[in-house]
């Protein structure tokens, strides 16, 4: 017998009972597509001094502000100032120095006049006015040394792999997405590729279920398939526990004589007050997870995205984005009281406005989905919908 719980009360008991999700230091050019564990500051200033922001002259700012194409100012020059190079050569009234662009700037100048308002090398004629920090970067605007560069559960991308290391960052700590066992139950399963007789089926749950945990970002290993023996069971369950960090079960959770997983780990719960997909369990064995999906795969394809996953993320460092879309019922609805609900539905635009259809299949029927464009989520103690009702779509990928 089940003893059911809602979905949002199973979230909970999830949530309490697998925390501490895994972190690591790694390089930061090792660190991109994970996702940051803790902000991140800035190591230096960014730039580490003033520098010429193009190539010119570094003047005095003063001694430009007569100058215009009429009337030139004249400028002795000092010699030149290389990019990765410094002068010890300082610009006092009516001198300046030729300097390149992200050369630092020389002790006495605050500008930069562009080499194209310019004329000349010993002495150099400038015929334009220039204002104090003009076309120079000054020492730290752009980063300052301790200044946050990154927030938590940030991803990250190449633009922000080159921000961190203009911040001197060498090192982040980054989340670890969890290893996940795939496990199969079932006598009646056949790998793919293999020859299948009566009373036989190929395994849809292994090769999906993998699929999914791939997609978001997590190590995934197929354990393959165990029959129903409670050994070979047994035996599948701690490979997975030794191998893996979390272990996702499929098939043999009902109440049938065949269903073993039960009393193979001692669920936490078992039962789940939602339609498709009222046999799943969880229980932490040896102080890691184990999800005991329903076999049916539509049922099994549910309740992996609406309970596994989300925590598959959260412990990676990610939340969960759902695409939605908001449509108008079809048809009137009925749904059990007391179970939450998910009936797939194919998507029209009618008159302007788009309309979910719903699809009715059995829990077995993974291909209703070739069918749909996304599902409705019903709530439980919700028993009739009307035709015309506003319902929010979460959306399957497009195909």
């Amino acid at each position: 017998m089940f003893r059911v719980i809602t979905l949002q009360q199973a979230h909970e008991r999830i949530h309490e009972l697998w925390k501490n999700p895994k972190t690591k230091w790694v390089k930061v050019e090792e660190g991109l597509g994970k996702v940051l564990a803790g902000e991140v500051r800035a190591r230096v200033d960014f730039p580490p001094f003033d520098r010429a922001a193009m190539d010119g002259y570094a003047v005095r700012a003063v001694d430009t502000f007569d100058a215009d194409e009429e009337n030139p100012v004249e400028l002795k020059n000092l010699g030149l100032v290389r990019a990765g190079e410094s002068s010890n050569k300082i610009v006092r009234k009516g001198t300046c120095l030729r300097i390149e662009t992200g050369a630092p700037m020389p002790k006495g100048s605050d500008a930069v006049v562009p080499v194209e308002f310019t004329d000349g090398e010993g002495f150099v004629k400038v015929y334009r006015s220039i204002a104090v920090g003009e076309n120079v970067i000054k020492k730290g605007s752009r980063l300052r040394k301790g200044g946050k560069i990154a927030e938590e559960y940030q991803e990250i991308t190449p633009d922000l792999v080159g921000i961190l290391a203009a911040g001197g960052v060498e090192r982040v700590k980054v989340f670890v997405p969890p290893k996940v066992g795939i496990l199969s139950t079932g006598n009646e399963l056949v790998p793919l590729g293999k020859r299948i007789s009566k009373g036989k089926i190929f395994d849809v749950n292994g090769p999906m279920l993998s699929s999914a945990v791939k997609e978001l970002g997590c190590e995934v290993t197929f354990l393959g398939i165990a029959h129903d023996k409670p050994d070979a069971l047994k035996a599948k369950i701690e490979e997975g526990l030794r191998n893996c960090d979390v272990l996702i079960v499929t098939g043999g959770t009902s109440a049938g004589i065949g269903d073993l997983l039960p009393s193979s780990i001692s669920p936490i719960f078992h039962g789940l007050a939602t339609k498709p997909g009222k046999p799943t369990l969880f229980a932490m064995v040896k102080g890691k997870p184990v999800f005991g999906l329903p076999g049916n795969p539509l049922s099994a394809f549910f309740i992996f995205r609406e309970l596994v996953a989300p925590h598959l993320l959260r412990m990676s460092g990610r939340r969960l984005r759902q695409e939605t879309v908001e449509a108008t019922l079809s048809v009137d609805l009925t749904s059990e009281r007391g179970r939450e609900e998910f009936i797939p539905v194919r998507l029209h635009r009618q008159k302007g406005r788009i309309e979910a259809e719903p699809i009715r299949m059995g829990s077995d029927a993974i291909t209703v989905l070739r069918l749909a464009d996304g599902y409705i989520d019903v709530p439980l103690e919700v028993e009739r919908m009307r035709a015309g009702e506003r319902v929010k779509v979460k959306l399957l990928a497009r195909r």
